[in-house]
């Protein structure tokens, strides 16, 4: 069945922004006396989890709170204004060929919508989606379904009719657990495991195949 709504994951499917993200997180966790594990990067790739960050600062010498991080993070600068942004090759045709074809197209992220924005408007993709759901839009973020749910409700889709582009283990449950096909996309290489998807594609070109 040919999709009427495609929908996407921003960090590792529009943009490679994984590895940055980790260094900006990283810079501000060393100043606290927490080095950023390749571990923990692992477990930060695609979700925003406060539970996550609060675990790193109990490995602090003295205590930090999540407040204190937070507003270091926001001094040392973030990947959408400051770092090096620029779409996945392949992916700014992909979608543009899509709504050529009437398909609608919706950005899901666990990201904050300010900094989501930003990273669009770098990249002048801002108009290529119809609808954009982001993590403070939402009361519970990756894995929990309740974005893709919410990008449904605002497209008037039902899941028969999505599918979702993910690279993250969280993403693709978040997805699966709203009721939609997944093409997990592997071609950012951060080592997810996708196995709960039900396409595996590493480039945009090969994902013609499971949009026909």
């Amino acid at each position: 069945m040919k999709k009427k709504y495609v929908l996407f994951d921003f960090d590792g499917v529009i943009a490679d922004t994984e590895e940055s993200n980790s260094h900006y997180l990283g810079l501000a966790l060393k100043e606290f006396g927490v080095e950023l594990t390749e571990k923990d990067k692992q477990r930060l790739i695609g979700t925003h989890d406060q539970e996550l960050l609060i675990e790193f600062l109990s490995r602090a010498p003295r205590k930090v709170t999540v407040e204190q991080l937070t507003r270091r993070r926001k001094e040392l600068g973030n990947t959408y204004e400051n770092g090096n942004i620029a779409p996945i090759p392949g992916i700014v045709p992909l979608i543009q060929g899509l709504r050529q074809s009437g398909v609608k197209t919706a950005l899901v992220s666990s990201t904050a919508t300010h900094l989501i924005i930003m990273g669009l408007n770098r990249m002048q993709m801002t108009d290529l989606f119809d609808v954009i759901v982001c993590g403070d839009m939402c009361a519970e973020r990756k894995p929990d379904p309740e974005c893709y749910l919410k990008a449904m409700g605002l497209l008037g889709a039902v899941p028969q009719e999505c599918l979702v582009f993910e690279d993250s283990s969280v993403g693709i449950h978040a997805a699966k657990q709203a009721g939609i096909e997944v093409a997990a996309f592997t071609g950012s290489g951060n080592g997810q495991d996708v196995s709960e998807a039900d396409y595996v594609v590493s480039s945009y070109e090969e994902s013609k195949r499971v949009l026909i």
